[in-house]
């Protein structure tokens, strides 16, 4: 594998986990926030910002050769390859999904295990989280979070539980995406 390849994998990547991070946080969090606003400028600030980070997901899936070319990331190395060894396409691919969903698994726990925990505090204590009504579970915007740090868990685990279905799958459309130009 060349220098080169490597960085477009590693851009690739990047690009899939900020599309997951834009439809599995940004744009549910953000949804939850317009219950309490009914202006129209927080809903084009937050479909702008979508819409941006949508756009950035394309940009680098499809454009990583030229983002490769500005920066220059296959410049000044002794040798054009990377020796990975053995690892074939498939593995690399696994490799990459291992981090993705370790990292939605790794982000989202910590928030939603303080959620079950103000969520059980709230239904054993007689006189509910007076202590904790400003930064505790208040809402449906906090319920909302806990629901989406929770379904984030659940698709990491998904992606760690299944991984060689979704390898197979990437490669498998990327091999076909290459037959038919």
């Amino acid at each position: 594998m060349t220098k080169r390849d490597f960085f477009r994998i590693i851009i690739k990547v990047f690009a899939l986990y900020l599309l997951l991070i834009v439809l599995f946080n940004f744009i549910p969090t953000n949804i939850s926030y317009l219950t309490f606003e009914q202006s129209i400028w927080p809903i084009l600030i937050i479909l702008g910002s979508a819409v941006f980070l949508v756009l950035l997901f394309m940009v680098l899936l499809r454009k990583s050769d030229t983002i490769i070319d500005v920066l220059k990331l296959d410049k000044g190395f002794d040798d054009d390859r990377i020796e990975f060894g053995s690892l074939s396409s498939l593995e690399i691919v696994k490799i990459a999904l291992v981090f993705i969903g370790g990292f939605l698994i790794l982000d989202y726990l910590p928030e939603f295990l303080h959620y079950c925990y103000l969520g059980f505090k709230k239904e054993i204590s007689a006189t509910g989280l007076s202590l904790f009504e400003a930064s505790g579970l208040g809402g449906f915007q906090d319920y909302s979070r806990w629901f989406i740090s929770g379904l984030n868990i659940l698709l990491g685990y998904l992606i760690l539980s299944n991984l060689g279905k979704f390898s197979k799958y990437l490669v498998n459309l990327r091999a076909s995406k290459n037959q038919n130009p």
